[in-house]
């Protein structure tokens, strides 16, 4: 059977290489992405948190705020990009809010959201 790419996500390592090699890389304090275009119908996301960010409780936690920021963002992110989100030592101390206004100063720089009505 050949393989079926989940609609949201970026879960295989050769999907991960793929931003990290072809993709243009963005950055702030808190978090790096690579943003790769492709043919699929919506935006799929992959997020990394190495282990030079903390224990295990301090990685999950900075997952969870890119998951949370980004979800509240995707309406408004284009489709056709694989993002990979790379979270630093620097967001651990963020609020959910700090993080989605950072991930979305981000996403504006690279181009990748709808004109936005309300800025954050």
């Amino acid at each position: 059977m050949p393989y079926q790419p989940h609609p949201e996500r970026l879960k295989k390592t050769w999907e991960f290489q793929r931003a990290y090699k072809k993709g243009k890389k963005n950055w702030n304090t808190h978090f790096v992405i690579y943003v790769y275009h492709t043919e699929f119908s919506q935006p799929r996301l992959g997020i990394t948190v190495s282990k030079k960010v903390g224990e295990s409780v301090q990685r999950n936690r900075v997952k969870r705020l890119i998951r949370e920021a980004y979800r509240l963002l995707k309406p408004e992110v284009l489709p056709h990009f694989d993002i990979v989100v790379v979270g630093r030592k620097a967001a651990l101390p963020l609020s959910g809010q700090q993080a989605e206004e950072s991930l979305y100063q981000l996403f504006c720089r690279a181009s990748i959201m709808v004109t936005r009505k309300t800025d954050l």
